[in-house]
């Protein structure tokens, strides 16, 4: 698995800078991690994660809305994009899945939503999980409606910690081995970021494939 930052470019298509050679910029990084394709698509901030059980289903004129890619496939990136929400990575043994977590995913089941389909595509044993850089615990800053939604006992305006929330619903769902690679994307300009840099920021990715 990897979770990109600003050097190695945007790797959005729509926003940020450089976002007409998005595409090629993606395609530099599959040729990097030396896989066959990156399996994405139109994230909305819901909870769909995508099942992708063939080489059909990485057409890009096929993609759909969903905010997790999921797949059985050997050498086949499952990718997200990120610019202050979370990506998870899901590793289980014969599957992968990677989730765009931001707070509404979140709340309305993402990450159970990922776990599922590793487990619906073969994957066996224990899910080990991977958080990436988000929007911290430093800096993340929001109203009582979005901790009320996140089930936070302190319901008044203030800081959250997505990882914090993402691991405890993590280990709820059975899930023992966690992974945090840190990194506050608002204050740690090698980051892009949508608090910071409003419609000009770029995105980062999240990658999880099978070799």
């Amino acid at each position: 698995m990897l979770f990109t930052d600003r050097s190695h470019g945007n790797m959005s298509s729509v926003a940020g800078p450089d976002r007409e050679n998005g595409a090629a910029t993606r395609e530099r990084l599959r040729e990097s991690l030396g896989l066959r394709a990156l399996a994405r698509g139109y994230q909305v901030h819901g909870t769909a994660v995508r099942r992708v059980f063939d080489e059909a289903a990485l057409d890009d004129e096929r993609r759909d809305h969903a905010d997790g890619q999921a797949t059985a496939l050997r050498d086949v990136g499952a990718i997200v994009l990120a610019a202050d929400c979370l990506p998870v990575a899901l590793v289980g043994d014969g599957a992968v899945a990677i989730v765009h977590s931001g707070w509404r995913g979140l709340a309305a089941g993402v990450l159970e939503e990922g776990l599922a389909a590793v487990t619906e595509l073969g994957g066996s044993g224990p899910v080990r999980a991977a958080l990436g850089p988000c929007a911290g615990a430093c800096c993340y800053e929001v109203g009582p409606e979005v901790k009320a939604a996140l089930g936070e006992a302190d319901v008044a305006r203030g800081l959250i910690d997505l990882r914090a929330i993402a691991a405890r619903r993590l280990r709820a769902a059975g899930v023992a081995s966690i992974e945090e690679t840190g990194g506050c994307t608002i204050c740690e300009e090698r980051y892009f970021s949508f608090r910071r840099e409003g419609e000009a920021a770029g995105r980062q990715a999240g990658v999880a494939w099978l070799s």
